[in-house]
């Protein structure tokens, strides 16, 4: 998901900054890092949220007129040859409770992020008034 924010006049080092505190304050393990079009954050392995794979954060743009990007890059299932009906019967079950206990997660995970990332702004704005 993607949102986008225009005439906020905002930091983006700094929002990158906040944003990270947040995966900390989650325990998550978290990369942040630079590129020419912006700030990006990885994270992932965080007790509080367990999701099958790590979450990316992109922060692209000028300071009054930018995007935060968040995303779910799930992790690739091996191939195993493994017989269908055992799958099935065995092990389908874990997985498919694997599968949507990380759903409920990222969605949980979302409305908080943009939850949080909405408060930043709106703090970053009053307190420069």
């Amino acid at each position: 998901m993607e949102k986008r924010w225009t005439c906020k006049n905002i930091e983006l080092a700094w929002l990158s900054e906040h944003i990270g505190k947040y995966f900390k304050e989650k325990n998550f393990e978290a990369i942040k890092g630079q590129t020419s079009e912006g700030y990006y954050i990885f994270a992932e392995n965080s007790p509080h949220f367990r999701l099958d794979g790590h979450v990316s954060v992109a922060i692209e743009g000028k300071p009054d007129d930018f995007t935060v990007k968040l995303e779910l890059c799930r992790e690739r299932k091996r191939n195993l040859y493994v017989p269908v009906i055992f799958t099935t019967l065995l092990v389908g079950g874990y997985f498919l409770n694997r599968t949507l206990r990380s759903e409920e997660h990222w969605v949980k995970l979302q409305k908080e992020f943009w939850r949080r990332v909405e408060n930043i702004i709106l703090f970053s704005n009053s307190s420069s008034e």
